[in-house]
């Protein structure tokens, strides 16, 4: 599809996202949700998120390759992590993979790594997280006093929008990736979660215990077309730096822990939108053009830009202005509090009430 039709489209999704958003009071709220017993289990194949189970969540989340990954779910609930040798009861082939040796090495601490899934008891478990397909259908038929949520990397994937109108067998949720209020909202069954692969809460730096130092005034999102890359480093008086795909997990941590200002205002192409929530979970105001994310919710009216001489305009305004700056991170993260954290749980608390059988998350409220 050519790319203005897609941004053609995209402008009308936002159109119903943002009159969704004007009808839609925020309060701030305290995370007052209780902790969850959770098991989030992965592939050995799938190398993006989370090599490594450890006992101490910040390691987990840093083992990461690529991606934040529902970093929520390590730092506010008692999550464990678990990398299964088969996917969806197939032994998963080794030595298939025909990829460069770098990626074969993370294979290999992956799967010495891996566990089989017939020894766990999920019934010690609120919730199971199933990512795609890994756990098979057999064992949820075991094993039904747990909720079994399962969730996609990629929106594409064709059985994405198949259950849209269709629920899975066997599961009881599917965690769709957005924030919610968007035209998905207007027929959304209560088995369809407005769950974001980048799950989590304005906390979760602190949790991870890194230190917000805001050294750096402006970081671009990786996507920005070149244009934009090349004019913040012809800025005088400030420090950025411009995202490549080069960096690997920790340092684009380490960057987005120190900078102010996220700036996405041109995209190659529409983004879906997890750099956006991935920079808001690290303390940056989001100045960016909203038509050009699907999940555009945490760009407040105030920082919709579509020009970069207009965002830096903003920019300058407020590093001038910090009581200025520090409401409108207030008022971002009231947004991202609610939509990327406690809605997603309100709505999974909400099936769990409805459902007829038996269940931990009920008999432990």
């Amino acid at each position: 599809m050519k790319l203005s039709i897609l941004f053609t489209l995209l402008r009308i999704w936002n159109a119903y996202v943002q009159l969704s958003l004007k009808l839609k009071k925020f309060k701030k709220n305290n995370f007052k949700i209780k902790k969850l017993s959770i098991l989030f289990v992965k592939p050995y194949d799938y190398l993006d998120i989370y090599t490594i189970s450890f006992k101490k969540s910040k390691k987990t989340f840093l083992s990461s390759i690529y991606r934040f990954g529902p970093v929520g779910l390590l730092t506010d609930h008692k999550t464990d992590f678990c990398i299964s040798d088969s996917y969806n009861d197939k032994k998963i082939d080794f030595e298939k993979f025909k990829i460069n040796n770098t990626r074969v090495e993370f294979l290999k601490i992956k799967k010495k790594n891996s566990i089989n899934l017939n020894s766990i008891n999920f019934n010690s478990y609120d919730l199971v997280i199933s990512f795609n397909d890994t756990v098979p259908e057999r064992l949820m038929n075991n094993y039904r006093k747990t909720l079994w949520a399962k969730i996609y990397e990629d929106h594409k994937n064709p059985n994405f929008k198949k259950y849209f109108f269709i629920k899975p067998k066997k599961f009881d949720f599917v965690f769709n990736q957005t924030l919610g209020f968007t035209p998905y909202s207007l027929m959304r069954k209560s088995y369809w979660i407005d769950f974001s692969y980048t799950f989590g809460n304005s906390n979760s730096l602190k949790k991870i215990k890194l230190t917000k130092k805001k050294v750096i005034d402006i970081v671009t999102e990786v996507n920005q077309k070149e244009y934009i890359k090349y004019s913040v480093r012809k800025l005088k008086n400030f420090v950025f730096y411009c995202l490549d795909e080069t960096l690997n997990h920790k340092e684009y941590i380490n960057i987005l822990s120190k900078s102010k200002f996220f700036l996405a205002v041109d995209c190659k192409s529409p983004r879906w939108g997890n750099s956006l929530i991935e920079a808001a979970l690290c303390g940056n105001l989001l100045i960016g053009n909203k038509n050009h994310f699907w999940n555009s919710q945490l760009i407040i009216d105030e920082l919709h830009c579509v020009s970069f001489n207009e965002a830096i305009k903003i920019v300058k305004s407020l590093k001038k202005d910090k009581i200025k700056y520090n409401d409108l991170l207030k008022k971002q993260n009231i947004r991202l509090n609610y939509m990327n954290y406690q809605r997603p749980l309100e709505q999974i608390i909400n099936y769990a009430e409805s459902c007829k059988r038996e269940l931990n998350i009920i008999k432990k409220k």
